[in-house]
């Protein structure tokens, strides 16, 4: 697996002539600021040629001047937190990306060219910040920026980075904010998106935001695009062998998958079937190694040493889907699926008519969600089959998805009483989905012993677990229906009325 570093900083933009505040002493825990040696630093960035990498958060780069030596760069997005960001460095020669870096951009590149898309050179001056133990809390770096076309300078800026080695976002926050009140303003974009919108002249500004009062139909593509923008930025990690990654790859296709069984009503069907198909097979996939992941943990969580002989049985497994996984991400589906929903973002046909205002029309779409929900769960008693209890956690998925979904257009009222339904949903989704893990590992559990009959030493261990995960699921059982009966309140649903 790649290594990798997370990164946690803050950026602030400051005038030319900015000076910087005293940084010990305060409520920043601050003792020592100690310089270190400054720096010349010259970096090329790479991207495509409609600047994919830049709009998804993602930069690549190529840079000299540092005391570990010429190196290539990869920032990950944390989904959307720009603060947040995980890097991974590649050895290689200027002009061409390592390979192991475009296998990791694969779905963003499928098979298109990366080339430099800007140039920039930085005099950077650095501090280290450290408590009254010594141990280092942050770095600060004071950069001065100049982006260069050619031998022409385009544009310069100044920005200050707070990055944290020992404390967490709180701590940032309280040295960014003695940077505040010297005049400093939060910035989180990239050096790279500042040099590249400056170069071709974009605008950072967001567009028309969907009002409650827009028509219905206008919600759906800006869903759309934020359920495959949050998707394509779990891929890298998926591709990193990440079991993290890969579990938040599969939640991000669920919800792609939601919004469009959401809005189905206002689309064209012929248009959206095939993305539906594609996310079934691709949730399967992802679903085998997820399953087989979570499998593995409740094992060492049931009992210990006394799992090694599943886990043995269980490694071919888990091998052979992450090997069917990898190969999916690197499929002719996957690049056409891709291309399929992002032309859907694009398609000014995909909705085929008016349907009235968002905010009269969505929360109908969410409620004959919720009817559904609503008649499966209070179906369930006790005695209720596997599957049955199973039918409702994919039904309470579905109506937190789509609630969560529509919020951001409704009114601040309703929003606020949709974001209180899915949060109830999710309490029943998750319960349930605890439920379906332990039915699923002592499934498993009682197949691998029939398959090794002979093995005494893990058949002697099968009935212990079987029986752990049976009581484990009893328990889910139990909670769940004290968990129903708060999701299933009049008051939980008004945003409906």
């Amino acid at each position: 697996m790649q290594a990798r570093r997370n990164e946690v900083e803050l950026k602030l933009i400051v005038p030319s002539d900015f000076e910087l505040p005293p940084l010990e002493g305060g409520k920043s825990g601050v003792a020592t600021a100690s310089e270190e040696t400054p720096q010349q630093l010259n970096a090329t960035y790479f991207d495509t040629p409609d600047l994919r990498l830049m709009r998804h958060g993602i930069t690549l780069r190529y840079r000299t001047g540092e005391g570990n030596g010429p190196l290539w760069t990869l920032k990950l997005p944390a989904n959307g937190d720009l603060a947040r960001r995980s890097e991974l460095e590649f050895a290689g020669e200027p002009g061409q990306p390592p390979p192991e870096a475009r296998n990791l951009l694969f779905a963003f590149l499928t098979d298109g060219p990366l080339a430099p898309a800007a140039e920039i050179r930085t005099k950077r001056r650095r501090w280290s910040l450290a408590n009254e133990s010594g141990e280092k809390m942050a770095e600060i770096t004071d950069d001065r920026v100049s982006v260069v076309d050619g031998e022409k300078v385009k544009e310069r800026f100044r920005e200050i980075e707070i990055e944290a080695e020992n404390i967490d976002r709180k701590g940032l926050e309280r040295i960014a904010s003695r940077m505040r009140k010297a005049g400093a303003k939060s910035e989180q974009r990239s050096k790279a998106s500042r040099a590249l919108e400056a170069l071709y002249k974009l605008s950072s500004q967001n567009g028309h935001r969907v009002s409650p009062k827009d028509d219905a139909g206008a919600t759906v593509r800006p869903s759309l695009k934020e359920a495959l923008r949050r998707l394509l930025s779990f891929d890298p990690y998926a591709r990193l062998g990440d079991a993290e990654g890969v579990h938040q790859l599969r939640v991000a296709a669920r919800r792609l998958r939601s919004v469009i069984r959401t809005f189905v009503p206002l689309c064209d069907p012929a248009k959206i079937q095939p993305v539906v198909e594609d996310l079934r097979w691709l949730g399967g996939v992802l679903g085998e190694v997820r399953d087989l992941d979570v499998l593995e943990i409740r094992l060492h969580e049931a009992s210990g040493e006394d799992s090694t002989p599943f886990l043995e049985a269980l490694a071919p497994r888990r091998e052979k889907a992450r090997a069917t996984l990898k190969d999916t991400l690197n499929s002719d589906r996957y690049v056409a699926f891709i291309q399929r929903v992002t032309d859907l973002t694009q398609d000014d046909t995909l909705v085929s008519e008016s349907s009235g205002a968002a905010k009269e029309v969505l929360p109908g779409l969410v409620w004959r969600i919720w009817k559904k929900l609503r008649n499966a769960g209070r179906a369930l008693t006790p005695e209720s089959e596997e599957a049955d209890f199973h039918r409702v956690r994919i039904l309470a998925k579905r109506a937190r998805y789509s609630a969560e979904t529509i919020a951001d257009y409704m009114p601040s009222k309703q929003k606020k009483q949709l974001e209180d339904f899915a949060e109830s949903a999710e309490s029943v989704q998750n319960i349930l989905g605890e439920h379906q893990d332990a039915a699923f590992a002592r499934n498993i559990i009682r197949e691998i012993a029939a398959d090794r009959p002979h093995d005494v030493r893990l058949t002697s261990r099968a009935g212990t677990l079987v029986e752990c995960q049976k009581a484990i699921a009893e328990e889910k059982r139990d909670e769940f229906f004290d968990e129903w009966k708060r999701l299933d309140r009049k008051k939980n649903t008004k945003w409906g009325k």
